[in-house]
């Protein structure tokens, strides 16, 4: 046809692609072990290793010898004037064999050289890892963070601090800063730190710039196992600014400064788009745009990646050699554009792999080797994986090293199938299709829908990358010399990212733009599998595939609705409690009847709070408890309360933080009541009866609640958590809000007065016993603030923790964890096993978890 190009058939270099995914697989389960036990898998490698060399040395050896002894140049004529004589062909290919031919390798052998090239690559990263996790371990942050003291710091500030999208303690902006500490400062004692520190902070935290050297304090808390970071704190006190960083740095920081300036002029949505898409910038992006560009599938347009790089290196690559650079010329300055890029830029994973990359495709240019992208893509992994292990957890690696195999495995093999069409309109739907088959599975575990809008919205904004990409270089590197030119180039690059803005508004306006599709591992597995079968199709009969979209997009439509009913999906028969998973906050529904149930919390998002009431069956709510007005306990509320009747709704009595407070009582006019007094009473009927008591705070905590600023601290506000006490189906609950140890030792205060005076366990309420539980909400999401006396009291038989997945709160805390293995309690965890629901009487109590 007209238009098609010879396409030669793809054949990649996979060798190093299975060591480099082992390597990766163990990288990432051994962030979770012991370090001992890391070091001894690394030492059983490297003797599997030693020993497998052993033996390929050994069968080399052989082979030598043995052509040594067989070497007979007069037999070897013999035989071949015999062959020409008879004609015989059973051994011809043998007979013709010279002294230095070798036999062709049997599976036996090449499996074997694979699986020792595997471990040899998986040895010495094990090998590092283990190092790293035991140097950590030993290091004095985490020993501080492991005892909850305060400690002053003093390190290099190593990213832009990012502003959460939601601070859930009221107040002014929070601010995510990530530290490499140097040294730390406890009980009068200083010592050498080497540790990554997160700290939560407001103010001036906001201000810091990547390389800044800081000083600050605050109290530690373990960070969570598989984290980069050793600790993290919520600082008590602003930074103290102690060396502004290297030169760098500074120079890296002075070129964005003069993009953002050089972007003034530009509509809102260009001003803040064009130094998000070029340098990862997002200060000043708009956040209806951000929130339309996730719609469309156009967020990794904000995040520096592969392509910004790639761009780049082939724009200094081809000017230099228009200015008649030699090869070396060439390679040499596309090397210091992409190392300055990469300070520019700051090192992010997806900046990190794509640099690597480039460097490698430098070297691939000068050694002329072509096609080797694979090779050079698992390479990077490899030595990647080596210098920061952790990258292993982090899902912009994950997705950026998805992203790019796709790009090398399936767009070549797709042109050749499809090498009778125009290549030009291939390649163009190919390379974003391919971007998001391979990376579907794990954005679905970021965000449980699939977009139908991504392909075409890539697909029309991927003219417009590049322009605004060199254009933004261009106006950043122009802004130190000629602001006027740098303020032009801007104005052309602000054309390109208006154009991708408009179209992100309108994927986000399609109607059913998204599906929404099974959260976790069974999400992600089924979209997996689905995705595997159409590719297969498409790669063996690329016409008749058209016929076959149909069903499968039913399919999709018709199977998320029938997941309920798969194993990890619906409710199981007879569930009492069950704790949701929606993000870091907590909602925990105790049930009341068939379709009915209490709610205490209801998360911080409204999707996630009406998607969990949604499966389990929930269509009438007999009360809701917002224990306190923090947003990560009381957003989700308008999801929940979606067609569930009205339910009284029970708050805390101090309505801080204001805003939250204001919201939930606007959603429950005349329905909302502030617990002044204990309060109890039944809900539902019959067999899921529930007797409930409401414990408010303490009037010390309430006067000093009364008494706070505009902007209260936080813990002030966990302490005026009201708590639950329930009975359900004889299953006994306590729900315990974000109270901190103070108000736990108050409450401890109380619970031990009334059984003290009751007859055998006590009645302190409607059928509420003040004793034992079978089932406790830990206090604030499983933080390390616990008072272990409260639960030695409640002696829980099952502990649940609403905590949201990969949360740079350190929750739950190890510490926490400890405590309730100490008192025999069993803990269970929405960020690693999805929903929870508690099945059973008190005699039979089960856990289901959704993964």
């Amino acid at each position: 046809m007209g238009g098609s190009a010879r396409v030669a058939r793809p054949s990649p270099d996979l060798r190093l692609l299975p060591g480099a995914g082992l390597t990766w697989v163990v990288v990432w389960k051994a962030l979770v072990l012991a370090p001992g036990t890391v070091l001894v898998l690394s030492g059983a490698l490297g003797v599997v290793l030693v020993l497998g060399l052993g033996a390929a040395i050994s069968r080399v050896r052989r082979r030598v010898d043995a052509a040594a002894a067989g070497l007979d140049l007069r037999r070897g004529r013999r035989r071949g004037r015999r062959a020409a004589r008879t004609g015989s062909s059973s051994r011809g290919p043998a007979r013709r064999r010279g002294p230095g031919c070798h036999r062709p390798r049997t599976p036996l052998v090449a499996w074997g050289a694979g699986v020792l090239l595997g471990v040899a690559l998986v040895a010495p990263v094990t090998a590092v890892t283990g190092v790293r996790l035991l140097h950590r371990e030993r290091d004095p942050l985490t020993a501080a963070a492991a005892e909850g003291v305060t400690v002053r710091f003093e390190g290099k500030v190593s990213g832009d601090p990012k502003q959460l999208s939601g601070n859930a303690f009221g107040g002014g902006p929070r601010f995510l800063v990530r530290i490499g500490v140097d040294s730390v400062e406890s009980r009068g004692r200083q010592r050498p730190s080497s540790a990554q520190l997160v700290v939560f902070g407001t103010g001036n935290w906001g201000t810091l710039v990547a390389g800044q050297r800081i000083r600050s304090s605050g109290r530690m808390q373990p960070a969570d196992r598989g984290k980069a970071e050793a600790a993290v704190t919520f600082a008590g006190a602003g930074p103290v600014l102690v060396d502004a960083g290297s030169w760098p740095w500074r120079f890296a920081e002075h070129l964005r400064e003069g993009l953002r300036a050089a972007c003034a002029g530009l509509p809102d949505d260009a001003r803040g788009l064009l130094p998000s898409l070029v340098v990862g910038d997002t200060s000043r992006l708009d956040p209806r745009l951000r929130e339309d560009l996730a719609a469309g599938g156009l967020t990794h347009l904000t995040a520096v990646s592969g392509s910004n790089v790639a761009i780049l290196g082939a724009v200094v690559f081809f000017l230099i050699g228009a200015l008649r650079g030699g090869r070396r010329a060439q390679a040499a300055g596309t090397v210091l554009a992409i190392a300055g890029f990469v300070v520019l830029a700051r090192p992010e994973p997806s900046v990190l792999r794509a640099a690597l990359m480039g460097v490698l495709a430098v070297v691939g240019v000068l050694t002329a080797r072509r096609g080797a992208g694979v090779p050079m893509l698992a390479t990077t992994v490899v030595v990647l994986l080596g210098v920061d292990p952790w990258l292993a957890r982090s899902f912009g690696f994950a997705l950026s090293v998805l992203a790019t195999a796709g790009l090398l495995l399936l767009v070549p093999a797709w042109l050749y199938r499809l090498r009778r069409w125009p290549r030009g309109p291939v390649l163009a739907v190919a390379v974003p299709l391919a971007a998001q088959v391979v990376t579907a599975p794990v954005t679905i575990l970021l965000d449980p829908v699939v977009s139908l809008v991504s392909v075409p919205a890539n697909l029309l904004v991927a003219a417009a990358v590049a322009p605004a990409t060199v254009a933004g270089v261009a106006a950043a590197a122009l802004s130190l010399v000629w602001p006027a030119g740098a303020a032009a180039a801007a104005w052309a690059g602000g054309l390109a990212t208006q154009w991708i803005a408009l179209v992100a508004h309108r994927a986000a306006a399609v109607p059913a733009g998204s599906l929404p599709w099974p959260d976790g591992v069974t999400g992600a597995a089924l979209l997996a599998g689905l995705t595997l079968l159409v590719v297969s199709l498409l790669m063996r009969r690329a016409w008749r595939t058209a016929a076959l979209l149909p069903p499968v997009v039913a399919a999709c439509l018709v199977l998320p609705r029938w997941i309920p009913v798969l194993p990890g999906g619906g409710p199981p028969p007879g569930w009492v409690v069950a704790q949701c998973d929606v993000g870091q906050g907590s909602a925990t529904v105790i049930r009341s009847g068939p379709d009915r149930a209490v709610l205490v919390d209801a998360g911080p998002d409204p999707v996630a709070a009406d998607r969990c009431l949604n499966g389990l069956g929930v269509r009438h709510l007999d009360l809701v408890l917002i224990t306190h007005f923090h947003a990560d306990h009381a957003d989700g509320l308008d999801g929940a309360l979606a067609g569930r009747g009205s339910p009284p709704v029970f708050v805390s009595p101090v309505a801080l933080p204001t805003p939250q407070a204001r919201d939930v009582t606007r959603l429950a006019p005349g329905r909302t009541v502030p617990v002044a007094a204990g309060i109890g009473g039944t809900a539902g009927q019959g067999a899921w009866q529930v007797r409930w008591r409401l414990v408010p705070p303490g009037a010390a905590a309430v006067r000093a609640g009364l008494a706070a600023t505009s902007e209260p601290e936080g813990e002030l506000i966990n302490n005026v958590s009201v708590v639950l006490l329930a009975e359900a189906g004889g299953v006994r609950v306590a729900a315990l809000g974000d109270v901190e140890p103070e108000a736990q030792r108050a409450l401890l205060r109380t619970l031990s007065a009334e059984a003290a005076v009751s007859a055998g366990p006590g009645d302190v309420g409607p059928g509420v016993q003040a004793g034992p539980v079978d089932v406790v909400v830990l206090s604030h999401h499983g933080s390390a603030r616990q008072e272990e006396r409260l639960y030695r009291f409640l002696h829980p038989r099952i502990a649940l923790i609403g905590v949201g997945a990969d949360n740079d709160y350190g929750h739950p805390a190890p510490k926490a964890l400890a405590m309730l293995g100490r008192i025999g309690s069993r803990a269970f965890r929405t960020d690693t096993q999805g929903r929870i629901t508690v099945t059973g009487g008190p005699d039979d109590l089960r856990v289901v978890t959704a993964r």
